[in-house]
């Protein structure tokens, strides 16, 4: 892949088996807890190494904005920690919390970092600013680790009534300015809903604040806006399922050859550097 300035303009011409062999850290994808996880987690890591990708962050939330009871959130938990250990040099897990817990989802934090996970996820069980998620914000700064939580500006009127507290930029914008130290993460630009609002709105967010890139949704341009909007260096890799398109979106992208590199791994491997890790794979280029 080389890209070459020519005066504000890049020139993009695309070397596809460099690209495809480049390493990338996905910090979003999925083990879901189901009788064959295992399965799951094989083809997880199988699709990904055809597309070069070296370390997957899973989690295993519960969807839909529906409230589960901590048992459920712990076996979600035991699944993303059995993968890790089924594929410990390519799998770190993110561990789903329900705020409305209180200090049993600090504990239950607790627990899944202990065991080796290296962040936070949530879904849509409340706005990110809400007061019920303060305590959790607190606490991924205190320890260093990312948060990541369902997100997108909804647009649609059936999509808003199903997911009603999806949070959007202006959302994360809010909940890093009562904690600008806590390393958030709006997942899924490509996710569905005004993908331009909602990276806009991160505008007044703390520069700890990210985007991911992953999403079905593959408009043209798409990640070109959110480092234009935020700079390359709070723009993410992830695929949330969709690795060829995120993989191919990112690798299109009228960008420099350092900003896709910082999109694939620099920026990640910042994030881990925080909490004093490292990528499970070194960055080998060839």
């Amino acid at each position: 892949m080389v890209s070459k300035r020519e005066g504000d303009v890049f020139l993009l011409r695309i070397d596809w088996e460099d690209g495809l062999s480049r390493p990338k850290i996905d910090m979003h994808c999925h083990v879901w807890p189901m009788e064959d996880w295992e399965r799951s987690s094989d083809q997880l890591v199988y699709a990904g190494s055809m597309l070069g990708i070296t370390e997957y962050w899973c989690s295993a939330p519960i969807t839909g904005g529906r409230w589960a009871s901590p048992d459920e959130v712990r076996s979600s938990n035991d699944v993303i920690l059995r993968a890790m250990e089924r594929h410990p040099d390519r799998i770190r897990g993110m561990c789903f919390l329900m705020p409305g817990f209180g200090q049993e989802a600090i504990a239950e934090a607790e627990r899944c970092l202990a065991a080796g996970m290296i962040g936070i996820k949530l879904y849509n069980q409340y706005k990110l600013h809400d007061p019920v998620v303060r305590p959790i914000l607190e606490y991924v700064a205190e320890r260093h680790v990312p948060l990541l939580e369902h997100a997108g500006y909804l647009t649609d009127p059936a999509g808003k009534a199903q997911q009603p507290l999806t949070s959007h930029g202006a959302d994360f914008a809010a909940a890093s300015q009562a904690v600008p130290e806590a390393i958030l993460i709006h997942a899924h630009i490509g996710g569905g809903g005004d993908w331009e609002w909602t990276v806009r709105a991160l505008r007044d967010a703390s520069p700890n604040v990210y985007v991911d890139i992953s999403g079905s949704n593959l408009d043209d341009g798409q990640v070109e806006f959110a480092v234009a909007e935020l700079g390359a260096t709070r723009v993410l890799f992830g695929t949330d399922g969709t690795m060829t398109g995120s993989v191919g979106k990112v690798l299109d992208a009228t960008l420099s050859d350092e900003e896709k590199e910082l999109i694939f791994w620099g920026n990640a491997e910042r994030i881990l550097a925080a909490q004093g890790a490292r990528p499970l794979q070194p960055l080998n280029r060839v």
